[in-house]
């Protein structure tokens, strides 16, 4: 089964604990930059190449997931394949151009990288890659092809892991290939067709460990010759800063689909657009225990928001722009009343009372499952809930009675006040630390600084409703934080940030993101200043 149900399946936020091919690559070039990139969030201007790398494997894709006609002959397939380029590559361009015009921040010209003739080669030189796979299909005298999880079509209708919560309204296509007695060319194309995304199914299409801290998303998945290849779609040439990640990232995958599937990975491939390059790489997963310890090693380390890094790297590291920064091009705001730097924030907080009402998991702002309970302290009641999903999964094991919990990060949600709990805190029955009482937790903050980045987000959730996130980073001088955003509360002040700009929160919503501190925007009670750059 290629992907799997997804452990959090309305999430809107990036699960930035969770080991990735992506975090993982970056960790192993470089450490400073993950930190920065995943635990902090930090993340550069949107580039050409970016909008296009994606919007060119959708293309790509998407004739993939077509039937072919009768054909006599490679040739001819390769004439239809050629007639649906145009089409795709204009769709593709037209795509890019739109989402970078409209990002929040952006860098680079964009026709300058990119146009009609390009794409269009990139495209051409994808499939032929793929008739590779056809031709060997046909020479083969067929394959494999009847899967649990079939590649998809556009002529059939897409697989759900959550079939229950797909939009019911929508009727699909449903036209099923008939082969013929013998294999003709229309029958290895479709016999050779790779597992792809389904762009018609919102759903995370992953891999997840079944212990939930990895999760891997394959490009294709090829099959039909009875070995499972996984191929990764890159649109370079094999040439870059990046491309010696290309071994880690598909071992990763690799691992990921020996936890996962009952069938064992037989082969890797890097297919390169822009030359048509087919890379091969060993198959030589880490062990289970080595990812383990690179994702243990990534937990461990010190939640400090102090920026710029004392000790930055020289920079030489592919997709370093922020690890290497050892001075900003901005002045550091005057902090004024009623604002307080970041430091002030306090981040953890000790309180004693009866825990009692334990529930979950249950979906919190992000839409993630969490586990949650109740504290109380004379008249005050306080909910507790993980900062994220396992983070304190041993909530439900604590006695119901009089306890002290130590090392809560203090938030609020919905105008009542919240504890959450992570790998840091603790449910003691007694303890020497100082307390906070429960009537005095702090919840919201008023911070003053320096945008740095910026971007938005939209998308839908599984059952088909929108959903959007707005973020930016404000640094005072010392540290950064992240702001963010959701749905309504997105307004055409907070559009229009740019980095540079310097702005206010009044009244923001204290919560917490791998175990930082994330400052949230209530439409009704939080008020913004930008003073803009120019």
């Amino acid at each position: 089964m290629p992907a799997q149900v997804p452990p959090e399946a309305q999430s809107i936020g990036r699960a930035r604990g969770r080991l990735s091919a992506s975090s993982l690559t970056t960790f192993q070039r470089c450490e400073k930059q993950w930190f920065l990139n995943y635990r902090i969030g930090l993340r550069g201007p949107l580039s050409p190449h970016q909008v296009m790398g994606i919007e060119v494997e959708e293309s790509f894709c998407s004739i993939l997931m077509k039937r072919a006609p009768v054909v006599n002959s490679i040739e001819e397939l390769r004439s239809w394949t050629d007639s649906l380029v145009s089409e795709h590559a204009q769709q593709a361009l037209e795509n890019g151009r739109a989402i970078f015009e409209d990002a929040m921040w952006s860098k680079g010209d964009f026709d300058e990288f990119f146009n009609l003739d390009y794409v269009s080669q990139m495209l051409r030189n994808g499939i032929s890659l793929q008739l590779e796979e056809v031709e060997a299909c046909f020479e083969a005298g067929g394959g494999v092809y009847n899967f649990e999880i079939p590649a998809p079509c556009w002529d059939s209708p897409p697989h759900f892991t959550q079939p229950e919560k797909a939009n019911s309204m929508i009727n699909w296509k449903d036209e099923p290939h008939e082969f013929s007695d013998e294999i003709t060319w229309q029958d290895a194309w479709e016999i050779a067709r790779p597992w792809v995304k389904d762009p018609r199914n919102p759903e995370p299409q992953r891999m997840y460990h079944p212990d939930k801290w990895a999760a891997g998303e394959c490009d294709l998945v090829l099959r039909w010759d009875g070995n499972t290849r996984i191929v990764d779609i890159k649109m370079g040439d094999g040439t870059g800063k990046f491309a010696s990640s290309l071994s880690g990232q598909l071992n990763f995958y690799a691992w990921l689909w020996n936890e996962t599937h009952d069938s064992k990975c037989d082969g890797l491939e890097g297919w390169y657009l822009t030359n048509g390059l087919r890379k091969i790489i060993e198959v030589s997963p880490l062990s289970t225990d080595g990812y383990r310890e690179i994702y243990e090693g990534m937990k461990t380390w010190d939640t400090d928001n102090k920026f710029p890094l004392e000790s930055p790297c020289d920079g030489e590291a592919g997709g370093c722009h922020w690890c290497s920064i050892s001075e900003l091009e901005y002045t550091a705001p005057d902090i004024n009343m009623p604002c307080e730097s970041l430091s002030a924030i306090p981040s953890r907080v000790n309180v004693k009372g009866r825990l009692q009402g334990a529930w979950g998991p249950l979906p919190n702002h992000y839409g993630e499952p969490v586990l949650g309970a109740m504290i109380k302290a004379g008249e005050k009641m306080v909910t507790l809930e993980e900062s994220q999903p396992n983070a304190y999964p041993g909530m439900h094991d604590s006695p119901q009675d009089d306890v002290v919990i130590t090392g809560a990060l203090p938030g609020v949600w919905r105008g009542q006040p919240r504890l959450y709990l992570d790998d840091f805190s603790s449910i003691e029955i007694s303890s020497d630390l100082e307390l906070t009482r429960m009537g005095m937790l702090r919840t919201k903050a008023n911070v003053q600084g320096i945008v740095l980045s910026c971007s938005k987000r939209d998308g839908k959730r599984t059952d088909g409703r929108p959903w959007s996130m707005l973020s930016f980073h404000l640094w005072d001088g010392e540290r950064v934080a992240e702001v963010v955003a959701f749905g309504s509360a997105i307004n055409g002040t907070l559009l229009s940030i740019k980095p540079g700009d310097e702005a206010k929160v009044i009244s923001a919503e204290l919560g917490w993101r791998e175990g930082l501190v994330q400052l949230r925007i209530d439409s009704r009670t939080t008020r913004i200043e930008i003073k803009s750059k120019a």
